[in-house]
């Protein structure tokens, strides 16, 4: 696999986390997710919207590499090797999620320090 393909689904994956990370934000009435239930919520997330996310991937391959897509049955591959530890990609998830909501409590922070 080539380190722009490889790059790509990174990013559109990191991308699809951040959106729905949002949304569940938005649809619970809260601000960030708390520590202590950060993991469940992540593995409830994770079973609920792994099709979604390969089915994202997919589609937004399509879209971006056109005629130089690499093909489904190649994206499957890389699905299975992507997911194969599930333990891995929760772990993961988690990680990129804590990162995430401590960046934004800094610039909230930081701006309203501003104000």
């Amino acid at each position: 696999m080539s380190e722009k393909i490889n790059t790509l689904i990174q990013d559109l994956t990191i991308f699809f986390i951040k959106e729905n990370y949002k949304k569940y934000l938005d649809n619970n009435n809260i601000n960030s997710i708390p520590e202590n239930k950060l993991i469940s919520i992540i593995d409830k997330l994770y079973i609920e919207k792994k099709s979604n996310l390969k089915e994202f991937i997919k589609n937004s391959l399509k879209e971006i590499l056109k005629k130089d897509y690499i093909g489904d049955l190649v994206l499957e591959n890389i699905f299975i090797e992507m997911f194969n530890n599930e333990l891995l990609c929760k772990n993961r998830l988690v990680i990129e999620i804590k990162l995430f909501q401590e960046k934004n409590k800094n610039q909230k922070i930081n701006y309203d320090n501003i104000l």
